[in-house]
């Protein structure tokens, strides 16, 4: 029994990580990678890079960044979502949002009557889906961010992302399993939410516009995506007040006063905008990454995992619940 269940837990992980290298619908998809490489690549010829005689496998792989404990501590945590949260939590997650689907879809039985369409959905009506569901899934991406920067107790599980002392593309992965875990059921329910309602306005089932299987928006999303956790600055110019790009995520790791709380997007820029968070970057800017000064970190992995917990339930136990903005010193 215990062979059989070590083997099967063996299998789901490697199950995992295929689909993490394998499938596009990953930010860590071989493709993505290699574009990572090549528009690191476009930055080193045209930057300092090249003109201070440093070579290109240094300049993508400081020494200073990924020797750095904080690396370490980003594999380990990562190794914890492949194994424990990607293993066995989506599929409940799904079930539960079919259930939730279905219940939304009764529910509006009542209110809205559908008549079922006479004719597959056209190229138009997958791209204007395409569009409204990637704007759905990507608010609420925002909104979610935006809360766990501003509730106490949200904030207690975020922190652990924010506590990367330096950035590389494994920092993408460094969430408190709970922080993970809000993450993805916040994509789950916008995105079926999207389609529940979209699918009642058509008549019939539609399917967002893909590349390699992947919704054709986030696949060139996902193709600049592992620069927002890198040490390589990648700005959209006058692209920034409608996409986000990595230079903006950068922006929102930095301690600086002028930065704090600011850029909690995703794909689009304009929901910060809306909120009066948004930085826009004029030029490069020297970054310092990490917890503001007055911010305690984490005494390894195990202190990372629980202390969180603490800080939530003393929050909650207080009614200190908003995370008030403090002052910054320097």
């Amino acid at each position: 029994m215990l062979t059989e269940q070590l083997h099967t837990f063996l299998s789901e992980a490697g199950a995992s990580l295929h689909r993490i290298f394998m499938l596009p619908s990953s930010r860590h998809f071989w493709f993505f990678m290699l574009c990572y490489v090549l528009i690191a690549l476009a930055v080193y010829l045209s930057g300092d890079g090249r003109r201070q005689g440093q070579n290109f496998f240094r300049f993508l792989f400081p020494k200073k960044i990924y020797t750095h404990p904080s690396v370490w501590m980003d594999i380990k945590i990562w190794l914890v979502i492949i194994l424990l949260v990607k293993v066995g939590l989506f599929a409940l997650l799904y079930q539960a949002n079919y259930i939730g689907s279905v219940l939304l879809d009764r529910m509006l039985d009542k209110v809205w009557v559908v008549e079922a369409a006479h004719e597959a959905p056209s190229l138009s009506d997958r791209l204007i889906y395409t569009l409204v569901f990637t704007c759905c899934v990507d608010f609420g991406f925002f909104l979610m961010h935006y809360l766990q920067h501003k509730v106490s107790w949200l904030w207690a599980f975020h922190k652990v992302h924010h506590s990367a002392a330096v950035l590389t593309p494994l920092t993408a992965n460094r969430h408190h399993p709970v922080d993970y875990t809000v993450h993805a059921a916040t994509a789950i329910v916008m995105g079926s939410f999207a389609t529940v309602l979209f699918t009642r306005y058509h008549g019939t089932t539609i399917d967002s516009v893909t590349l390699f299987s992947t919704s054709a928006i986030h696949f060139f999303y996902y193709m600049s995506a592992n620069l927002r956790h890198s040490h390589i600055w990648l700005s959209f110019g006058v692209g920034n007040r409608l996409f986000f790009s990595p230079a903006m995520h950068q922006i929102h790791h930095s301690t600086a006063p002028q930065h704090y709380d600011k850029n909690f997007g995703f794909v689009f820029s304009v929901w910060d905008w809306l909120f009066r968070c948004r930085y826009l970057p004029a030029k490069q800017e020297e970054i310092t990454v990490g917890l503001i000064k007055g911010e305690s970190g984490y005494h390894g992995f195990w202190d990372a995992m629980w202390r969180p917990f603490v800080e939530c339930f003393h929050a909650i136990k207080s009614l200190h619940l908003w995370r008030r903005k403090r002052a910054l010193e320097h």
